[in-house]
């Protein structure tokens, strides 16, 4: 009887803890099944385009979201191992293969931003970061990456960068980046032996423009004076507003005698009258020109010669119909 009691208890006991490994593997299960299902929605409902490469370059996951960005279905990926470096634009394929060439040498690698061309032929831009994956004893699993769409942030940058550096009015380039493509040229032109012409070229009576014709009227006339400004442009020169009536010019000349041609050219591409409402206002120009290397190697030397020069022109006018 002592035996079969003893034996009824071992029983018990060992019931009891399988009954407490049963209740464990639930635990698990189900804390295995929570974590599958988070990791679907993480993964499955993402924005951005995750993927993981094996050490072949096999996909092993791609995300449903690839569609959204690339037009391409996670079965294509799976099908062609090398169909993101095949999408990637031109131009940046350089920087993609410098990039991925890293990802042996370290585990992360700096983010980059690179443009794909889509399935239907649109460009997109693509914020990338990637890392090699290893399981905890150090072995290779291949590369854990992932991809955001960022044309619409890039389209609004360079926006902002073109508001930034573009006359409100005109549409002309304002002089902050005026300075930038003269200090540009200054150090291209140094490189080169290159030659430029800086003209500075301001409207004679613009005031009494204002105060008989009105603001809008005004505003009416530089517009039109920007617009004929650019139908003097080359490939290689640029136009600017200055500020007020005064605007400013690099072209790109051959010999101290082009500036003359370059001033004569703007002076008959501008209308001597421009008509506004029913009023046909006179416009004339007052132009001044340094040359590099002849007037100066440095911006104020040359501008300070063409201001100069634009304003001995302005005072030899006075006076004059």
């Amino acid at each position: 009887m002592a035996d079969f009691t003893s034996h009824k208890k071992d029983v018990q006991a060992t019931m009891a803890a399988l009954q407490s490994m049963i209740d464990r593997l639930k635990e698990l299960e189900e804390s295995f099944l929570k974590q599958e299902e988070w990791l679907y929605v993480i993964s499955e409902f993402a924005n951005d385009w995750e993927y993981w490469q094996a050490p072949d370059g096999s996909y092993k996951y791609v995300s449903p979201s690839c569609r959204g960005i690339t037009g391409y279905s996670p079965t294509d990926f799976y099908q062609d191992k090398d169909l993101l470096k095949k999408i990637i634009v031109p131009g940046d394929w350089q920087k993609w293969q410098d990039h991925s060439h890293s990802l042996g040498r370290e585990n992360r690698v700096e983010p980059l931003e690179f443009e794909i061309r889509t399935r239907d032929g649109q460009t997109k831009w693509i914020h990338h970061i990637c890392r090699t994956v290893t399981t905890s004893r150090g072995a290779n699993l291949g590369i854990r990456g992932s991809n955001r769409d960022i044309s619409e942030i890039k389209a609004l940058q360079d926006k902002l960068r073109h508001v930034a550096g573009h006359d409100a009015l005109t549409g002309l380039a304002n002089r902050t980046l005026f300075l930038e493509h003269l200090q540009q040229r200054l150090k291209d032109a140094g490189r080169q032996s290159g030659m430029f012409v800086v003209a500075f070229i301001d409207l004679d009576g613009f005031k009494s423009i204002n105060d008989t014709y009105g603001h809008e009227a005004g505003d009416h006339v530089l517009k039109r004076v920007a617009a004929e400004l650019q139908s003097s442009l080359r490939k290689d020169d640029i136009i600017a507003r200055f500020g007020g009536d005064e605007f400013v010019g690099i072209f790109k000349v051959s010999s101290k005698e082009d500036a003359a041609t370059i001033r004569e050219k703007i002076i008959g591409n501008i209308s001597t009258e421009i008509q506004c409402y029913r009023f046909a206002i006179t416009i004339r120009l007052s132009i001044g020109m340094s040359v590099y290397p002849v007037d100066g190697i440095s911006m104020d030397q040359l501008l300070n010669r063409a201001d100069d020069e634009m304003y001995a022109m302005k005072a030899r006018h006075k006076g004059t119909h």
